[in-house]
């Protein structure tokens, strides 16, 4: 997905693992999952690794995230062995850069510069936490947010779209919704978060991942308490694992 449940501020500093089922938005099919290990969660050194799993097992994508640059724009790097597409957010001394690269084309990239505010990738859940009273409260927020594939930052705007229950605990849902007259359209974004402790419980939309056609993928993504787990983390072992090119039957 564009974004990755986090946890909430003031949480103490640990490692753990929590599991997020994305599901077709039409059949309700299961698509893939995320299975996302955390190291020292909460901490300005917090690292991740993601990867993603088809229905079968088979791990086909993995990204990477390095807090420690910025929490609400964190260094990353997604890597797609079935579409054969990567993309992230890089950090030196020079500044930020977003890349994109597809199998079999040169690669791309572009040096940002200072985009005051930016978000990306993961970063949207902190930003959400940082901005939690305004926009529980109503107000629309406009944000710069990192859309690797254009090379570039679209405003976004977040507002509250309502409230409603997951797993019988109340739950405020913010919608994003390009915020610029670029003539580019994506559909609104929905992610819905957990009052009592601002965690991301649901996210419906356009996600960061494609199909074996290389379109876009939309989904239903739910995180539930059941698929969560406090315990050590080994991010190299799996940074080293392979990537599967296909889902297979």
């Amino acid at each position: 997905m564009l974004l990755l449940a986090g946890v909430p501020l003031g949480a103490p500093a640990a490692d753990l693992t929590f599991i997020g089922r994305a599901h077709d938005l039409d059949t309700g099919t299961l698509l893939y999952v995320e299975v996302h290990a955390v190291s020292d969660s909460g901490e300005p050194r917090e690292s991740r690794v993601v990867s993603y799993r088809c229905a079968n097992g088979a791990t086909f994508a993995r990204k990477t995230l390095d807090f420690s640059g910025a929490r609400e724009a964190p260094a990353f790097s997604l890597v797609d062995a079935r579409s054969g597409v990567s993309e992230g957010l890089e950090r030196g001394a020079r500044g930020p850069t977003v890349f994109e690269r597809s199998r079999g084309t040169p690669g791309r990239s572009k040096a940002l510069g200072d985009v005051a505010g930016m978000v990306a990738d993961a970063g949207f859940d902190e930003f959400v936490r940082a901005h939690w009273e305004a926009l529980d409260a109503g107000d629309a927020l406009v944000v710069p947010f990192l859309v690797p594939s254009r090379l570039d930052t679209v405003r976004f705007r977040v507002r509250k779209a309502g409230e409603t229950t997951i797993d019988g605990r109340p739950a405020s849902v913010f919608r994003l919704s390009v915020a610029s007259p670029l003539g580019w359209f994506l559909p609104d974004i929905d992610v819905s978060y957990r009052r009592q402790d601002q965690r991301l419980l649901r996210y419906r939309g356009v996600t960061n991942l494609r199909d074996g056609a290389g379109d876009m993928i939309s989904a239903q993504i739910d995180f539930s308490d059941d698929d969560r787990t406090v315990g050590a983390v080994d991010l190299e072992a799996l940074q080293a694992q392979p990537l599967a090119r296909g889902c297979g039957s």
